[in-house]
């Protein structure tokens, strides 16, 4: 093999490791992007759940987690507010989690 062949090959290789991390990258980017969202709606859809007395507003989130490609992995009711917590499979990556808080403004909490 001549020095410009296995010049070329050294570069390909190169060029494709650094292809596959961007990607493998890329991807882990977008699943902790999901993963936010998925925990943002899932404690909103909680709090709202929750605002209209129903019984299981952690049921709800759940739902709305799966809906959007998350699993709940743990919910909290505090009061008015709902806590949330979310993991999005991020394949060869770790999960993504992500956590997130719905409820009333302190100015807008009822009395009770």
């Amino acid at each position: 093999m001549s020095t410009s062949g296995a010049s070329v090959l050294a570069w390909t290789g190169t060029t494709t490791t650094v292809v596959a991390a961007l990607a493998l990258l890329g991807g882990g980017v977008l699943a902790r992007a999901e993963a936010g969202t998925a925990a943002d709606l899932a404690s909103l859809a909680g709090a709202d759940a929750l605002a209209v007395a129903h019984p299981h507003p952690c049921r709800i989130a759940a739902e709305t987690a799966e809906r959007n490609g998350a699993t709940l992995t743990g919910c909290e009711q505090r009061e008015w507010d709902v806590l949330v917590r979310v993991e999005v499979d991020a394949g060869a990556l770790p999960s993504a989690v992500a956590e997130s808080r719905a409820g009333p403004g302190p100015s807008e909490v009822p009395e009770t």
